[in-house]
């Protein structure tokens, strides 16, 4: 199975060079997770359901009605236009789960151990009409979006340690759970249906690129769409 790692574009050729180190990043302290890890996700339901909770929390934080500690972070989380400017430009990092051992479950997944730079790839969306092309982890997911009903993402979790609603939701029944954090993922799909369903039309493919080939070729090169046709590896 195909794991995901959102990963800001500014620190790729880290990445490149050193693989994915355990530590604790800005997105990690504003959900209160102070491990130092590799986190990721499994899957396309995996993935989206850990973005539907950060957008929640992020929105949570922003309307005040969850409190943050980290003055720095709160400064940009309010001073942010929505979770897209917040995070900036970043990319789906993919590896294989059979590389990793996860210590957590499919949703929350992490890693005490580094990741090779060897074992990466990375996510993208092709156009084979045009051969345009898109990198943007918001595309990414958005595509997995289209490719996946809801009703079919069943995760009990909620990624919001040390919070009273995080104690209310572990009263619940294992089912309640799963209906509360469904209805909060058709909710993210009604108020970015027009994104998503731009993505249910064939044209468009789920790619993934060894991060060398994206980083040289790719990233540091600026390739224009023309060129693309010449690094394209797999598809989904």
């Amino acid at each position: 199975m195909k794991c995901f790692r959102s990963t800001s574009i500014n620190t790729i050729e880290k990445v490149f060079t050193e693989g994915i180190v355990p530590s604790c990043g800005r997105n990690s302290r504003l959900i209160g997770d102070n491990r130092k890890k590799v986190f990721f996700s499994e899957g396309f339901h995996g993935t989206i359901a850990l973005l539907i909770d950060f957008n929640i929390v992020y929105n949570k934080i922003k309307k005040n009605q969850m409190q943050l500690s980290d003055e720095e972070l709160y400064s940009k989380v309010i001073n942010s236009k929505n979770i897209r400017e917040y995070l900036g430009e970043g990319v789906y990092l993919t590896f294989e789960s059979e590389n990793v051992v996860n210590e957590n479950n499919e949703v929350d997944g992490f890693t005490s151990k580094k990741i090779n730079p060897n074992l990466l790839e990375v996510a993208m969306i092709v156009n084979i009409d045009d051969s345009t092309f898109s990198y943007s982890r918001f595309d990414v997911v958005h595509f997995m979006m289209a490719q996946t009903n809801y009703e079919d993402i069943r995760y009990s979790g909620i990624k919001w340690p040390n919070t009273l609603l995080h104690e209310r939701h572990n009263k619940k029944s294992e089912e309640e759970k799963i209906r509360i954090n469904q209805s909060k993922i058709r909710q993210y799909y009604e108020e970015n249906e027009e994104l998503i369903n731009k993505f249910r039309m064939n044209q468009y493919k789920l790619i993934y690129i060894p991060l060398n080939v994206f980083v040289n070729e790719i990233y540091v090169n600026k390739v224009k769409p023309t060129k693309f046709q010449k690094v394209l590896t797999k598809e989904n």
